[in-house]
């Protein structure tokens, strides 16, 4: 049986997105989740394509973590993703949700002057959190 944005609610697949939603503040690689899942009815191989599958769904987040480095993210669908960008703590890793009337002005001016449609959902915004910095972590 399939849903209306045609992915099939397989016991994988659940397995997975079980896993990714009791860590809801915490990146992981693929390398990470399949660890985290072995000796459970899941493969590498299932991994990696359920977690394509669900970021193009929109129920994962894919960020880079630097050089080939890509880690994924539980979206909460309470804090509506799709609407708004992404800020990352590259010193603890922190996600926050921008919600600012300025970034639609920003897509509206990348989209006019240089042709270019941001995609909120799938856009993290790398630097220092607050809490990092008052810290003086930062590095």
């Amino acid at each position: 049986m399939k849903n209306e944005k045609n992915i099939y609610k397989t016991s994988q697949r659940e397995i997975l997105l079980g896993f990714l939603r009791s860590h809801p503040d915490e990146d992981f690689s693929t390398e990470q989740i399949t660890e985290a899942l072995s000796g459970r009815e899941i493969g590498k191989s299932t991994v990696y394509r359920l977690i394509s599958k669900l970021c193009d769904d929109g129920q994962i987040l894919r960020t880079s973590a630097g050089g080939k480095k890509v880690l994924y993210r539980y979206i909460d669908k309470t804090h509506a993703c799709d609407s708004h960008f992404h800020l990352k703590c590259r010193d603890c890793g922190k996600i926050l949700h921008l919600d600012c009337e300025l970034m639609e002005e920003f897509c509206e001016h990348i989209a006019g002057e240089h042709g270019f449609k941001l995609d909120p959902r799938s856009t993290v915004i790398n630097g220092i959190c607050a809490e990092c910095e008052n810290k003086g972590e930062c590095r």
